[in-house]
């Protein structure tokens, strides 16, 4: 086993160095001293391979140590990782989602990339799209590079649409005309042609009842004009009359016209029981053999204008890692433009150089070709992810018995969202200077 050489030692040492192959450890281990690590959530082995690949490449030219590459499931992995951090044995790197990695920047625990980003001038720092860094910079720091910046987009049973005369999504789309007015219109045409059981409209996953509420109602409240929040001042905006209205254009599909998914029923899009929902790239293979056709829109805009809207998890390296400055370079190599395409065909990037490739990139993948650019690559262009604060985990638990009243049959939603502000200002404005 041969450990790392800082890369300042050139390739000649590296050259007479043995290249170890790289391993997918259990996610148990905090690894041998000698090889650097990195955690994952995938266990998809095509994805494996590829990181392996690419990590031994990187090994042969940084010392030609092992790198290695341990898989957690992801309903456990923020716990793993976090107690690995408290133990003070921490991986070199990994995988995070944006709300944890916001949480652990303010917490000291993971390392500031940007003076190895930012002073090569090779790596191109300025060609990814800046509102990718939404949630990885704060200031000149940055504390994460986001390999995977993906859209959500509309997905539609074109089958149903067709059955109850109802226009096409991608078509009104493509002339300005998709929005949640003529969603709410969609659903009100389609909802009597349906099977019991089956609605015209289903949330991101099923979710807006529940822990996916807000990749449902972020969207749509931003499409109304509204937002969740104000990151300069910490104020909380649920309660604006904008906010506020979005939310009632969504009960008023639940509870009066009964078109989208109402509280405590299922209807599963995938299954051919619903006739529109939100998703993302990744979810499209479950289209596979679907027993009816299918097609693509951006997501619906409103009154505030047209909405796109991006999730993302980005590559981090942990403070207290024994390999801090090389896990770096290692994030320098994955992000990179090369290593960027490399990954884009299972990652939507965000440089926009790669994104440039799209069509030549996705080519063979689920989406169709017609919804490559104006779908993948434009909600990402334009796209701003959801900007979470440091104290997500809070928010959540306290936002989560708030949401459960605004889903009731009678509920106020302006006094539900007054409640909700009430309780949220407080821990929305500590990320606020001098608050």
């Amino acid at each position: 086993m041969r450990r790392f050489r800082a890369p300042l030692l050139g390739a000649a040492v590296a050259a007479t160095l043995a290249v170890t192959g790289c391993g997918v450890g259990s996610g148990d281990s905090s690894g041998s001293p000698d090889n650097m690590t990195m955690t994952v959530w995938t266990t998809n082995p095509d994805q494996l391979k590829l990181l392996n690949d690419l990590t031994a490449e990187f090994s042969k030219t940084h010392g030609g140590g092992k790198v290695e590459i341990q898989s957690i499931p992801q309903a456990d992995y923020l716990t793993k990782i976090s107690i690995r951090l408290s133990g003070g044995t921490p991986p070199d790197l990994g995988w995070m989602g944006a709300p944890d990695a916001v949480g652990m920047a303010k917490n000291g625990q993971l390392v500031d990339l940007a003076p190895q980003l930012k002073q090569d001038t090779s790596y191109q720092f300025d060609d990814f799209v800046p509102a990718s860094f939404t949630n990885w910079q704060s200031g000149e720091q940055v504390w994460g590079v986001p390999f995977s910046t993906s859209p959500f987009f509309t997905i539609y049973n074109k089958d149903l649409l067709a059955k109850a005369g109802a226009q096409d999504p991608a078509q009104l789309a493509a002339t300005g005309g998709w929005t949640w007015q003529a969603l709410s219109d969609l659903g009100r045409k389609v909802q009597p042609t349906l099977p019991t059981g089956s609605y015209a409209f289903q949330s991101n996953d099923g979710g807006i009842y529940g822990k996916l509420v807000w990749t449902t109602l972020e969207p749509l409240i931003r499409a109304y004009g509204g937002k969740v929040f104000d990151p300069d001042t910490g104020q909380c905006q649920l309660n604006s009359a904008q906010s506020v209205a979005a939310i009632q254009a969504y009960r008023a599909m639940a509870f009066t016209d009964k078109t989208a998914v109402p509280p405590g029923n299922e209807a599963d899009f995938f299954a051919g029981k619903a006739a529109v929902t939100f998703t993302q790239t990744s979810r499209l293979s479950q289209l596979k053999g679907a027993g009816f056709d299918w097609g693509v829109a951006p997501l619906p805009g409103g009154p505030g204008g047209p909405v796109n809207f991006t999730g993302q998890a980005g590559l981090v390296a942990f403070k207290g890692g024994k390999h801090e400055q090389l896990a770096t370079e290692l994030i320098k190599y994955l992000s990179a433009k090369e290593g960027t395409q490399k990954l884009a065909s299972f990652f939507p990037p965000a440089r926009k150089s790669v994104l440039a490739e799209a069509e030549q990139i996705y080519a063979q993948g689920p989406l169709p070709k017609d919804a490559i650019d104006p779908v993948l690559v434009s909600s990402i262009e334009k796209g701003y992810p959801f900007r979470y604060p440091s104290a997500w985990p809070e928010v959540l638990q306290t936002s989560a018995p708030v949401f459960d009243k605004l889903w009731a049959q009678n509920a106020n939603a302006q006094d539900v969202m007054n409640d909700l502000c009430q309780q949220l200002d407080p821990l929305l404005k500590r990320d606020v200077a001098g608050s």
